[in-house]
Parts: structure tokens; sequence; C-alpha cells
């Protein structure tokens, strides 16, 4: 009888115990397991915008960088679309959007580890949540003499989004993505930061390849909004180099400016951005009039075009420029409209990229290009409450202009001294 040495069967017994790992492995992301990491995905009330959405996405990147103090966390980024203020019909369907359509991911890695979704799911046949919160608010909501941060589950007061299939898991809109499954569903009712939602998901901490979603992401309040961590998040929020380059080309051609001439460069990093940065703004007024939903949503607050045009004149009289930039939701027919309230000595411009170019961009890159425009504008004047507004006095508080030149509201009809915004100045 042959006899085979020692060191063949331990060689052979590895190889076949190496096999069914892989075999394991490989079962176990076709169920959808993750292996490895923690990650933490997150949606929101589908009603809400573009701009919100932007916001809710800091409050979630600050949580989730204090997360990581617990475990090896990774922030899943949600993709964009549908969303309420993206009406374009002629451009194709905006759904299943990735961040990096929009903003420029590598520089969002620098504070916090994310992953798009279609990156997580690209060799998955299925992805399994492990734990899906979905978060409302106390049915019987807080009075203002006691407000206290809480948090319990139990019955949900309206039906989730989900639904239950023949094998006991969950499914739901998930994006659009049919491939995507979850288990152990629960509202959660909430009053409170982000940071009280630790003590639920640090206990994944302790093992690892878990994905826990929350859903509803707008109702926890930001845990440290306009400090250091705010802010570092916010700052990495740069957009995708090629709006940037649009925005640029647009302002050269249109606007006489350009980020030399105006002082608004940046470092190319983020973390290289000084305090002590001072942005000049382009020979150029912006106004952000928004309308649509405010026209009868706020009215009160909201100005006709003959009094905002008189209102950015007066701006434009006062810094001695004649090109007046407007971001707006209007119509054309209410920028020309607009434009013929405006003396002849000022010059309206407005952005209305080709077909081509909105077919590429989509409506949000429209948004976005008109937002670094107004940006880099000598003075902005922005629209009461409005988000899209918010995100423009936060890039020029990032740029370092004077807070005199960017924290302005258009102001209603007969209302020469409206209240102003208040002033969120910039922390490192």
């Amino acid at each position: 009888m042959m006899t085979i040495p020692v060191h063949l069967y331990i060689s052979f017994a590895v190889l076949v115990a190496f096999n069914v790992i892989r075999l394991q492995a490989s079962q176990a992301c076709d169920r959808g397991v993750v292996t490895g990491r923690n990650y933490l995905m997150y949606d929101l009330n589908p009603a809400e915008g573009f701009n919100l959405r932007r916001d809710v996405y800091i409050r979630i990147a600050v949580f989730v960088k204090r997360l990581q103090q617990h475990g090896d966390w990774v922030l899943v980024l949600p993709p964009w679309g549908p969303l309420p203020h993206w009406k374009s019909k002629d451009i194709g369907e905006q759904l299943k959007l990735p961040w990096k359509k929009f903003f420029n991911v590598e520089s969002l890695v620098k504070y916090v580890t994310v992953v798009e979704l279609s990156d997580l799911l690209s060799d998955k046949k299925t992805l399994l949540v492990n734990q899906l919160i979905y978060l409302q608010h106390f049915q019987d909501g807080w009075n203002d003499e006691k407000w206290e941060e809480k948090y319990k589950f139990e019955e949900c007061i309206k039906k989730p989004p989900y639904w239950e299939t023949k094998g006991g898991l969950v499914k739901g809109w998930f994006w659009g993505y049919e491939n995507i499954e979850a288990k152990n569903v629960s509202c959660l009712s909430f009053q409170g930061h982000y940071k009280k939602l630790l003590p639920i998901l640090s206990k994944h901490s302790k093992t690892s390849g878990k994905v826990v979603m929350i859903d509803r992401g707008e109702i926890p309040l930001h845990d440290d909004y306009g400090g250091v961590n705010y802010w570092k998040a916010r700052r990495s929020m740069r957009y995708s180099d090629h709006l940037y380059s649009l925005a640029n080309q647009f302002r050269r051609e249109f606007l006489e400016s350009d980020d030399e001439r105006d002082e608004t460069l940046l470092p190319s990093d983020w973390r290289d951005e000084s305090v002590e940065l001072k942005a000049k703004g382009g020979n150029y007024v912006c106004g952000h009039l928004r309308r649509q939903d405010f026209l009868y949503g706020r009215a009160s607050d909201v100005p006709s075009l003959e009094f905002a045009a008189k209102q950015l004149e007066k701006i434009a009289l006062l810094l001695d420029v004649q090109n007046i930039f407007v971001a707006s939701d209007g119509t054309n027919q209410e920028m020309e409209k607009l434009r013929s309230y405006l003396s002849p000595k000022f010059r309206l411009v407005v952005y209305l990229p080709s077909f081509e170019t909105r077919k590429e961009i989509l409506d949000g890159g429209v948004a976005i290009v008109e937002q670094i425009i107004c940006s880099r504008a000598r003075h902005f004047i922005g629209s009461f409450e409005s988000t899209f507004s918010f995100r423009i006095q936060e890039e020029r508080e990032i740029l370092g202009f004077p807070s005199n030149s960017t924290f302005n509201r258009f102001c209603a009809d007969g209302n020469n001294s409206c209240e102003q915004p208040a002033k969120w100045k910039k922390v490192m």
C-alpha cells in the first residue's frame, strides 16, 4: 500500500477548507449577506427636495462619524430621484442617479467613509437589510413648555411603505431597486438629535457585516448644527468637476467672471481651506427668486416681479455693476417680465443650457450650476426660508464673503426692511 506523505494530506485539507469558505462566501453574497464592515443606509420622506436632502446628508454624516468610534461603519449614499422639483419631462427618467453625478464623492470620503448604493449592490444578486427602522414623530407631539429628547419602539402610526413577501422578508420602494430585501422592520417614535440613535445602532458594532437602514431620516435634528463637524461635512460636499466647469465657462462668457480675478479660488482639498479666505466676487449681483409653490405657500414673503427688480437694481447701483444674474423656478415669461422692470442700464442674465446639456446634467445639475454662479457673485439676495438659498449662503460663507453680502433675502411688496436671514458663520 502506497503511503501518502503527511504534508500532502495537510495541503489537501487546506485546499478543501479554502474552497468551502469561498463557496460559503459566494452563497452569502448571492443571498445578499454583507461581510466585513457594517453599513448604514437611509432614506427620507419622498416629498423632500434636493436641497433639504443635502442638509440631511450633513446630519447623518456627522452621526456616522460619531458611530465610527464604536465600529467600522460605512454610510451608504441613497440614489437621487425622482424628486418633486425635478419636473422636466423631455430629458428622460431622473431615477437611480448616483451621487457622483452631482458631487465629488472622493471629497466626501475625506470626512466620512461612504459608498454609492449601486457599488454596494454591484456584486450581489440581492442585498439584505438586517434591521429597518422607520422613524415617526410621537403621536401626541410636544408643547413649547417641555421639549425633551426621547424615543420609543411602538406601533406604527401610519403603515410604512413596505410589505411582507411569502418568504417572510420585506420589500419596498428602495429607490427602484427590486433586489433589496429587509427583515426586522419596526417603527420608532423619535424626538431629538441624531446621537440619540447611537445606543440602537452601536449594538451592531459588536458584529460585522450588518446592514441597517433608517427611513424618514429628516426627523432627527443636527448633532452639531453650525459647529466644527457640521462645517467639515458641509465643506466636504464639493460639486462634481464637470458642474464647476460648466459654471465657470458660463461666468467667463456672460458675466466676465472667473475665480482668479474674483478671488474665489479654493484649494483642491477642502481640508486645506483656511479661515482667512476672503472673497471679492464677480462684477454681478445674484438673486434667487423662488416662485411656483412659494406664490401660494408663502405669499406674504414673496415679492412681485416689479418689487424684486427694484431690490436688485438698488444693490446693483450701490455696487456699480450692470450684470444681474437671477436663479429662479419661474417661467421664461416671468423672467422676461422681470427684465422689463429693470432699467436699460442693467443686463439680466439667466442660465438656459442647451437641451444636450440639460439631458446630460439633468435638473439637479442645472440647479447646482446656478448655485455655483450665485455663490461667486459680488452680492447675493435669497428667498425667504428657501433651502436653495441656504445652500448658496453656505457656499459663500466657505468662500469667505462678507456676511452683509451673503445673508440677505427679498422683501415682500411694501416692506423695505423685512427681517433678514440668521448669519451662520463658518467654524473651523
